[in-house]
This record gives C-alpha cells, structure tokens and sequence, in this order.
C-alpha cells in the first residue's frame, strides 16, 4: 500500500508540473531581455508627462484589464483575447511577441516595426519563473517616462531617461516569489530616442524568463485554476 502511494504521488506531481523545463527560456542573469509580450505601440500620447498618468488598458478594455492587473497570472492571460480599443490613440490595439533590439536606441519604435516614433506608449509583460522565494534587483533602461509593475504591484516609478539603451540610473530591489511571477513594463516618450530595457541580476541565471525564445507565452504558463480536475493550460483559456 505504501509504494502504491507514492507512486500515485509521484504521477500527479508529474502530469500537473508546467512544461518548465522542456522549453527553450531567454537566458536570465544580466542578460538584457529581448523578446516581450507586447501591446501594439499606443500612439498620439502628448508626451509622457500627460501618458504617464494613463491607464490605457483600463480605458481600452473597459477595466477588464489594467497596468496592475496584467502583471498577475490573470491579467496576464486576460489579454490573449484583450483588444485595448483606444479610437484617438492608435485603434483597436492587441498583444503579440514583440523583439526589441537591446541595442538600439529607437527599440520602442522599430519593435513595432517604425522608424521613428514619437508620443508614444510602449507595453511589454513576462513571466520569470523563480525556482524560489528571493530579492534580487532588477536594472531598467528607458527613455523616457518608465512604470513597473510586478505581481500586481508597481515597483518603480522613474520620469528621467537613462541617458542610453543599456545604461541604468536607477537599480531597484525587487521581490520574487517561487513559482511564476509577472513583471509589465510601461514606457511613454516624447521624441528623440525611444527604448525600454531589463535585466536582473548576474547571480539570476536560474530565472526561467517567457516568452521563450522560440515565441511561445501564455502556452507555456501554470493554469489560471484548478477546476476540478488535474491541469488547464493557457491554450482552453484562449480558446474561450
């Protein structure tokens, strides 16, 4: 009876661990982040000193998702089927994975495929997966008005440009939790240069960083909850 327990122990821990370890995660540490998931650029801002004080996922869902909100496990799988309606500020806005350039000065424009942007707001979300509860600290690059938010907290709040792509003004400590944490990176710009940046800690490299390399995000994360049965990945909540 003993052996039988623990081998139906062993079977659940089996069929209900995420797929964290068969995927192919961006390198952590202090490696720069470069892939995001990311909101279509919110356009025609008036600068960031006015987009700063909005929340245009908020007004763009109707409050079915938020800048807080989507730094949460249901936040963030709230927006697989999301559209941000914002008519004066760019349309009917969605979320994909977007790749920046981690060296270039005008990330914020070119991920979303334009030259040169200005008055403009950029969106981007991952998971870190920490393999147990830490404070670590997270360095930032931005150019301008930079929010974070992560775990449904915001944790850094920084109007000043960090003066370069890969250059951070402000290190910030951090709390992670074990298991799945959510991090939203908000940055609004004027003009000029436009670029958001991250990486943690080089003692970080045990971090689990989605989207993954080969593009996949919400597929890949732990289930919203459990509904009476083992698992439901982020793929039933999508098709919803």
């Amino acid at each position: 009876m003993k052996k039988f327990t623990i081998f139906i122990t062993l079977a659940c821990v089996v069929m209900i661990t995420p797929m964290a370890l068969a995927q192919n995660w961006q390198p952590a540490g202090d490696n720069w982040i470069a892939k995001w998931w990311g909101l279509d650029l919110v356009t025609e801002t008036g600068g960031f000193n006015t987009s700063a004080g909005i929340d245009y996922l908020a007004e763009g869902s109707g409050g079915l998702i938020s800048n807080a909100s989507v730094s949460t496990r249901d936040g963030a799988g709230k927006t697989a089927n999301a559209i941000v309606n914002l008519p004066d500020n760019g349309g009917a806005l969605a979320w994909s994975i977007v790749d920046i350039n981690v060296a270039d000065q005008l990330n914020m424009s070119t991920s979303h495929g334009h030259p040169d942007a200005r008055d403009i707001t950029w969106h981007g979300i991952i998971a870190i997966i920490s393999p147990d509860e830490r404070t670590t600290t997270m360095h930032p690059a931005h150019d301008d008005y930079a929010q974070i938010w992560i775990n449904g907290e915001q944790v850094y709040d920084n109007s000043a440009w960090t003066g370069g792509a890969q250059e951070v003004t402000t290190p910030t400590e951090i709390n992670l939790k074990q298991g799945e944490n959510f991090l939203h990176f908000k940055c609004g710009e004027s003009g000029g240069a436009d670029y958001v940046n991250l990486h943690f800690e080089a003692t970080d490299t045990d971090l689990l960083i989605a989207p993954t390399t080969d593009n996949l995000f919400l597929d890949i994360l732990t289930p919203v909850e459990p509904q009476g049965k083992l698992a439901t990945q982020w793929a039933d909540l999508k098709r919803k």
